[in-house]
């Protein structure tokens, strides 16, 4: 017997093998039988849910589908009717009242863009966009200006209540510095969005982030 043979290892992928050492390693995960019904109810409630906008959305689009044919066979009777020169009429205003929604969307669509730029710049975050957006520049501009208004009020309140007490609010504590550009209190990565979110979620390093910035007037940045 050639021995060479018998030593011999057919050849596996390192690969393989390291996956399989993980899988091996990973510990099974069990859960109760009220545990698990609990788990199945979430999935089920949260899938019939899904369902149901699904269902709903579906309904919406055959119902504007049927409407659009309804539209289409009345308009079609009606030209029916028209004389010649009448139907070339009907059919121009058709093509200017396109041209028209055309021009509406692109209009629409300029106003969200710049209208999130502009939520942008404030450091407001752009989810805000639906609350702002109006029916013109005007009114966006206006609903812009309230909604910074608002969010600028709270987050100086909510500055000032972390602050208050402090004696020395800007000597900083001791922490490790923050890249100015990360710092939403600074010039540089002024952010109200984010700001809202360090004073609700960890003071401590709100307090830090002011004392590291310096701002001046308002403690957010706007000077």
């Amino acid at each position: 017997m050639n021995e060479d043979n018998t030593n011999q290892n057919p050849t596996q992928d390192p690969q393989q093998d390291q996956d399989q050492s993980q899988e091996q390693s990973q510990p099974e995960v069990s859960f109760t039988d009220e545990q698990q019904a609990v788990i199945d109810k979430l999935i089920g409630s949260k899938l019939a849910k899904q369902e149901e906008k699904a269902q709903a959305k579906l309904q919406a689009q055959q119902a504007q589908a049927e409407q659009d044919k309804q539209d289409a066979i009345k308009k079609a009777l009606d030209r029916a009717k028209m004389t010649a020169d009448e139907r070339a009429k009907a059919e121009e205003a058709d093509r200017q009242r396109a041209i028209a929604q055309k021009q509406a969307d692109l209009d629409q669509q300029i106003r969200q863009y710049q209208t999130k730029s502009l939520l942008l710049d404030k450091g407001i975050s752009a989810d805000m966009l639906p609350l702002v957006m109006g029916d013109d520049d005007a009114a966006t501009s206006h609903n812009l200006e309230l909604l910074d208004g608002y969010v600028q009020k709270k987050v100086q309140e909510a500055t000032e209540k972390l602050l208050k007490g402090k004696q020395n609010p800007t000597s900083g504590n001791g922490g490790a510095q923050i890249a100015m550009g990360d710092n939403p209190w600074s010039k540089q990565g002024f952010n109200l969005t984010k700001q809202q979110q360090i004073l609700a979620t960890n003071p401590d390093q709100a307090r830090q982030m002011i004392a590291q910035a310096q701002p001046t007037g308002f403690y957010f940045g706007a000077n």
